[in-house]
């Protein structure tokens, strides 16, 4: 028996705006309520202490009146003393209605300033262990101690009272014992509005913290909304849309910036990829009409005519070695372009190499004048074969494009941590619109597109990536009539940095 499980349902995570905005408006709930919390218990503690110090007060003020009126007080008869206190009292608590107090004495009168405070006072509200008189007062002595822990809190039906007692002891014979409380019914009540009103006042802070939130998180990360809306937009068709900046000059913009700037060379690689599509269509092109020319001359007439056979033969041959010598240049870019040789490299002495080809060239070609100037001792790191095919391809264009007797230079040094190999010629050099197209694949200066001196359009494309390879820098300048100087930059080879394979 088979069960279908539930397919669970896919989560939609919340949006990055949304995110930010919960995220910072529950850390300020937090803050604003622990705060608040921090307030009402501060607020709480401080009501709590001025009670109990209004009921320290008064007691003190009932043990002041008995002690400057004790000689008064034992003249009295028994049943006239406390109510002679109460006379004295009466004017400190008769605009106070939440105290009440009890006097008594060891004689078992009493005075009460309210007859429910029997009630109050009545023994089950307190303790067992309580001591209902914690401040005792003699002729002898007087501790009238003014700290908090003297105040006991008690509880009668829905009420609270503060409570605090204390004994007077005029002679031997007798003794005055003073109760008193205070209701807490104001104090609770004003905690409870306290307490409602910050709720209100955090929630409607909350409230303004989340639309606030909302539109300033929004208005924050507008940008980056207009940032993901442009991408969208732009595909291989329309690689020329650019987002536009903010104007703040802060992170965003230089986010901006960021992309702009990979767009603009998404666009340059898209652009030379098309580039090289129909220069390599163009160029295989050609050679296969040719061939399917000659092909047809031989069908038709070669079989009669034995030097139209041959020239016939000759031209395809010649063909088949250009397609051939094509296709080898285009492999050997990919091969340097996937680092296929970064394997082979070894320490090699480029000063050597210079003077090698030097002198090929002074023996093979000896319609140019050639000089060097080539420092000794210039070790680099790098592939001797490709190095090599790099100089020659710089040198074969010099003599392409150098008028007979012209000078030729081969210049090397060392410039601080690198080694610059110059090839200058005083030929007929580059325009500067078509500087910056010529390391590009199958390009040719605009004057050389006849073939008349031969080439596919290559050569510095590979050029270029052989100086990649070994860490180096192309550098080109021209002048037109004037001449054109090649530079190739290598980092100089010391013996304790070799790179890992």
């Amino acid at each position: 028996m088979f069960f279908n499980k539930k397919q669970k349902k896919p989560k939609h995570p919340m949006k990055l705006y949304t995110r930010i905005v919960v995220f910072f408006t529950t850390a300020f709930f937090i803050v604003l309520f622990v705060s608040f919390v921090m307030v009402f218990l501060f607020s709480q503690q401080i009501i709590q202490n001025e009670n109990k110090q209004n009921l320290i007060k008064f007691n003190n003020y009932v043990i002041n009146v008995i002690e400057e009126n004790q000689n008064d007080i034992l003249s009295l008869p028994e049943q006239q003393r406390l109510q002679f206190i109460a006379d004295k009292i009466y004017p400190n608590v008769k605009n106070n209605d939440l105290i009440s107090y009890k006097i008594s004495d060891n004689n078992n009168q009493s005075y009460l300033s309210v007859d429910s405070i029997n009630y109050i006072l009545a023994p089950e509200n307190f303790s067992s262990k309580r001591n209902l008189f914690k401040i005792n007062i003699t002729n002898s002595s007087r501790n009238t101690n003014g700290s908090n822990e003297v105040v006991d809190t008690i509880k009668y039906g829905e009420n609270s009272f503060n409570y605090i007692g204390s004994s007077y002891t005029l002679n031997n014979q007798y003794t005055i014992y003073i109760q008193s409380v205070k209701n807490l019914k104001d104090s609770y009540t004003f905690m409870h509005i306290l307490y409602f009103i910050q709720i209100v006042i955090c929630l409607f802070a909350f409230g303004i913290v989340i639309i606030i939130g909302i539109y300033g998180t929004k208005q924050t990360l507008k940008p980056l909304i207009n940032i993901a809306d442009t991408a969208k937009e732009i595909t291989d068709k329309n690689l020329n849309i650019r987002i536009q900046e903010t104007g703040n000059n802060d992170e965003i913009d230089d986010l901006i910036q960021s992309l702009n700037q990979m767009i603009s060379q998404l666009e340059k690689a898209f652009d030379i990829q098309k580039q090289f599509v129909s220069d390599a269509s163009h160029e295989l092109r050609i050679p296969l009409t040719i061939m399917q020319g000659y092909l047809d001359i031989l069908v038709h007439w070669g079989s009669n005519d034995s030097n139209m056979r041959q020239e016939a033969i000759d031209s395809i041959s010649n063909e088949v070695d250009n397609m051939k010598t094509m296709v080898n240049s285009l492999l050997m870019l990919t091969r340097l372009e996937n680092r296929y040789y970064s394997e082979t490299l070894e320490p090699i002495n480029l000063s050597i190499i210079i003077n090698k080809c030097f002198e090929e060239c002074r023996i093979i070609d000896t319609h140019h004048c050639y000089k060097k100037r080539i420092e000794p001792n210039c070790i680099i790191l790098g592939n001797r074969g490709l190095v090599l095919q790099a100089l020659r391809g710089v040198l074969d264009n010099s003599i392409k494009y150098t008028p007979t007797n012209k000078e030729i230079a081969l210049i090397c040094f060392k410039e601080q941590s690198m080694i610059q190999l110059k090839i200058s010629d005083k030929g007929i050099g580059i325009s500067r619109d078509e500087l910056e197209k010529v390391t590009h694949r199958f390009y040719r200066v605009s004057d050389d597109r006849s073939k008349e001196t031969g080439g596919n359009g290559l050569g510095l494309s590979i050029v270029e990536s052989i100086v990649s390879l070994h860490q180096g820098t192309l550098k080109i300048e021209s002048q037109l009539n004037k001449g054109t100087t090649v530079c190739l930059i290598f980092p100089v080879y010391h013996s304790l940095s070799l790179p890992s394979k």
